[in-house]
């Protein structure tokens, strides 16, 4: 299902200075839109091209409230949207290439040393009640009083053919074959834990993603949370050797029928009380020194198992699995802010004060680019609706 689908041609870009522009279509971002629009800020919304964030690659989702039933993810984004676009905001699929943000502040604390009037982008000398930013598109620049960056994040991938979507060297009843090293902005391996840096760039937005499991047909996930119930009763394997591995096993180990932990290296990086309940567990099998470097789909492509490299060795064997839970970290897209807004030692964009504050005048953060605990769609939501009604605050004293 597209966002967009069935949708009339959007609005055209504002040329008068709005209230504020949100940036990303993720459940952070709608629920900024909402709650703005109808506290009557002139809200634009900058979805990007492919709204949704990492909704618009899960299958049926269980744990937003309101819907007991479950709910598609592209169905819970198409609905926000319509929700946002409903309380009055402007939704333009555009992405935001660059930001001019402006202020009167001192130097940035991502940016030690350096004058604003000497970095490129910033608008030195403006009063902070009354800085106006300048958001960069496609097809023209968005002038606004106030900023919701709500860019999400992207899971780190192991990088195997088919692993987001049929594709690759793929025989039925076979393997899907790696072709070798793939560097997508950084050093990712098949089957490796190597971080890729930063993807950044378009509105996209946060949350859950993944190929659903057996319903979505891959079989392979990014969030146990969200997807363990659907693999009730089958074997999985979690590639991962930290904290996120772990709490995946735990959350999986209430469903499956039995959990397989593979990690490249021979300790783990967890922390010994995650990784002691792993191991008290007697449905899960530790693997160390193992490296996935090719998935295995019967003839209608589901997933059947895994081909599995022993580090010490060289030697591969077949581990049969139908779901695959890679657990090896997330990267939030910070490009609109890199430099500007400061960092945490996790690469999230830092907030502080509340709702979402940060060192620039009417900057806010919202949702997993934020965030590097909850990550989840209805924590993301809460995140859109905290920045909102901090910038309506905010707004009230630039309009008084």
């Amino acid at each position: 299902m597209s966002i967009w689908a069935n949708v009339a041609a959007g609005p055209a870009l504002p040329t008068d200075t709005v209230d504020a522009v949100v940036v990303g279509g993720g459940p952070a971002g709608w629920t900024a839109a909402i709650y703005l629009a109808r506290a009557c800020a002139d809200t634009v919304v900058l979805a990007g091209t492919a709204p949704g964030g990492q909704l618009m690659d899960t299958g049926i989702v269980e744990n937003f409230p309101g819907f007991p039933e479950g709910i598609e993810g592209p169905e819970l984004m198409a609905r926000m949207r319509e929700q946002a676009e409903r309380a009055g905001a402007r939704v333009l699929a555009l992405a935001a290439d660059k930001i001019r943000y402006a202020t009167g502040g001192p130097p940035s604390a991502a940016t030690p040393g350096r004058a604003y009037a000497e970095t490129p982008g910033i608008s030195p000398g403006t009063s902070p009640g009354r800085a106006v930013h300048e958001v960069v598109t496609a097809e023209g620049t968005v002038r606004t009083r106030a900023i919701v960056l709500a860019t999400g994040s992207a899971p780190r991938r192991l990088g195997l053919p088919g692993e987001t979507r049929p594709g690759g060297e793929t025989r039925p009843g076979g393997e899907t074959r790696p072709g070798g090293e793939t560097r997508p902005g950084g050093e990712t391996r098949p089957g490796g834990e190597a971080a890729t840096s930063d993807g950044a760039g378009g509105s996209g937005g946060d949350r859950t993603d993944g190929a659903a499991g057996p319903a979505g047909g891959l079989g392979v996930a990014y969030c146990a949370v969200c997807e363990a119930p659907l693999f009730k009763g089958r074997d999985v394997a979690v590639v991962g050797g930290g904290d996120s591995a772990m709490e995946e096993v735990l959350a999986l180990s209430r469903h499956a029928r039995r959990v397989h932990l593979l990690h490249r290296g021979d300790t783990f990086r967890a922390t010994p009380v995650l990784l002691g309940r792993v191991r008290a567990l007697p449905h899960v099998e530790i693997g160390t020194g193992r490296v996935v470097r090719a998935l295995r789909r019967d003839t209608d492509g589901r997933l059947v198992g895994l081909r599995v490299e022993h580090t010490a060795t060289g030697t591969a064997e077949v581990l049969a699995v139908q779901g695959l839970f890679v657990a090896i970290g997330h990267e939030p897209r910070t490009r609109l802010a890199d430099g500007f807004v400061t960092l945490t030692a996790t690469g999230h964009l830092h907030s502080t004060g509340p709702g979402g504050a940060t060192e620039l005048p009417g900057v806010f953060v919202a949702g997993d680019v934020a965030d590097d605990r909850f990550r989840q769609a209805v924590t993301a939501a809460g995140a859109g609706c905290a920045a909102a009604l901090e910038i309506t605050r905010y707004l009230e004293d630039v309009h008084a």
